[in-house]
């Protein structure tokens, strides 16, 4: 039986190994991230739900012009 070995590779280093978290900067950035994407998804949310709301009717008006008996249409194109 084989024992699986996992090797491990040393990283290059180029003189500049500071870590994100390690910058002044770095929590306003990601909180700017952050509520930039809440703010994203909620636009996204707000989209969706204006264009359910807009096929719903549309379904709706469809449907009532398709339930409509033949004798009671006048005008065919709409």
């Amino acid at each position: 039986m084989r024992v699986a070995r996992c090797y491990t590779y040393p990283m290059k280093t180029n003189g500049n190994d500071k870590a994100l978290e390690s910058y002044k900067i770095f929590p306003y950035v990601a909180w700017i991230l952050i509520i930039g994407f809440a703010f994203f998804v909620y636009n996204l949310t707000v989209e969706v739900r204006a264009a359910a709301t807009e096929i719903g009717s549309r379904s709706h008006s469809v449907e009532t012009k398709v339930n409509t008996r033949i004798n009671e249409i006048e005008d065919f194109e709409n």
